[in-house]
């Protein structure tokens, strides 16, 4: 039995190694679908006046599933045009490394939501969501090149900065005026600009 196991597990990670230039392809328009939908998000929010703890965490929850879903069909289609498995045991993998930090996100998300208005505070809940975000990127580098590791360890010093200076006092800059052009920043412009860095890096198919 441990024979067998042993063996499954070594194939998966053969297969998950040789699939990394495959899933750094599929990550690239990924990554700027979510980038667009984060920088577009931050902007309606402003927009419509939708500012303060009244509305972020619900706001940005909303955000979130309507991102997920996005990417979900963009794999899905990705998927059919490669002639390749939707829930394929790599996929699964990938979606097991993220999960317990993206559910834990979600967690955080609705328990603001549970709180009084004057209990809830933006600017703490986009630093935990860019640590968990980071710590969900970092996970899934495994099955992918350094660089979905470095972007993690980038979310996470971002949200950990932010959560020690949007305690002093003099930076009144951040605050629930600003909460969601920071999460444009993080989840917008990060995504952004990776998903743009790995189109522009890309190796021909015929190099891989």
């Amino acid at each position: 039995m441990n024979a067998n196991w042993a063996e499954e597990n070594l194939k998966t990670i053969r297969s998950l190694m040789e699939q990394a230039q495959v899933y750094r392809r599929a990550m690239a328009p990924l990554a700027i679908q979510v980038g667009t939908l984060g920088v577009a998000a931050a902007g309606l929010a402003h927009t419509a006046g939708w500012v303060g703890p009244s509305y972020f965490a619900g706001y940005w929850l909303g955000v979130a599933v309507v991102s997920a879903l996005a990417a979900l069909i963009l794999i899905r289609r990705q998927a059919l045009k490669s002639k390749e498995k939707f829930w394929s045991l790599p996929t699964r993998r990938v979606v097991q490394a993220m999960l317990p930090m993206l559910a834990t996100g979600l967690g955080l998300g609705l328990f603001e939501l549970l709180q009084e208005s004057g209990a809830r505070d933006s600017i703490r809940l986009t630093a935990f969501w860019l640590i968990l975000y980071g710590g969900a990127l970092h996970a899934t580098g495994f099955f992918m090149r350094r660089g979905i590791k470095l972007l993690g360890w980038l979310y996470v010093v971002f949200g950990l900065v932010l959560l020690f200076i949007s305690k002093v006092e003099f930076l009144t800059f951040f605050n629930e005026h600003t909460a969601h052009w920071l999460m444009g920043l993080g989840f917008g412009v990060f995504n952004l600009a990776y998903g743009v860095y790995l189109k522009l890096t890309l190796e021909p198919l015929e190099t891989e």
